[in-house]
């Protein structure tokens, strides 16, 4: 009998090892990966902008779900000289090719007789679930200015999760010699949002030189 009872508690033990739930995993997304820009994607994925620059793609938090992020561009130019740009970020969740876009956002510069500043910040993407909560946060940050001259642009760096938006709101950094211009922010959102909110400073902060 005590034999019998250790082996229902040996079997016991190695059903509950090998039944243990795919889910068991680091919280966050899995599989991000970046693709090329001319990538096919989605039918139902509708581009805003008329050149794509970067998309991103990952598996959702449920294992059956597959997210997008687009990024695109659309310029206005007068006699060769490029008069506005606008960005778009486009963000897309759903199974296959049946895509729902969850948030769309779009700024830029219009009617600019100066240079034209409008592009994102080079390696400012992420996506990440920091706080845990099944929902993934896209991160990225864009540059604007219509300028001549050597001065701090204006930045934004927003957290996207789902439908919900977040932002710092402040400038680049210009370091000319000893004088440092520029690279404070305000922050518009997080509420009873922390662990997002540190995600943006930290990511602000890393991002000041680019």
């Amino acid at each position: 009998m005590k034999l019998r009872s250790l082996a229902t508690v040996a079997a016991v033990a190695t059903a509950v090892l090998f039944a243990a739930p795919a889910s068991a995993r680091e919280p966050g997304p899995y599989k991000v990966q970046q693709l090329a820009a001319g990538a096919q994607l989605p039918k139902s994925i509708k581009v805003r902008g008329k050149q794509v620059l970067q998309v991103w793609t990952w598996q959702e938090s449920d294992f059956v779900g597959t997210g997008y992020a687009v990024f695109s561009q659309t310029e206005t130019a007068e006699d060769d000289h490029v008069t506005g740009r606008q960005l778009y970020v486009q963000l897309y969740t759903g199974k296959g090719d049946a895509q729902k876009q969850l948030r769309l956002v779009q700024d830029g510069v219009r009617d600019c007789e100066l240079d034209v500043v409008a592009s994102f910040v080079e390696g400012s993407v992420s996506v990440t679930d920091v706080d845990g909560d099944g929902k993934n946060e896209l991160t990225f940050a864009y540059d604007l200015a219509c300028k001549g001259d050597i001065s701090a642009n204006v930045r934004k760096l927003l957290v996207l999760e789902h439908k919900d938006k977040h932002a710092l709101r402040g400038t680049s950094r210009i370091v000319l010699g000893d004088l440092v211009e520029g690279g404070d922010y305000k922050p518009d959102g997080f509420k009873k949002q922390p662990a997002l909110k540190t995600l943006a400073e930290t990511r602000w902060k890393e991002l000041l030189g680019t």
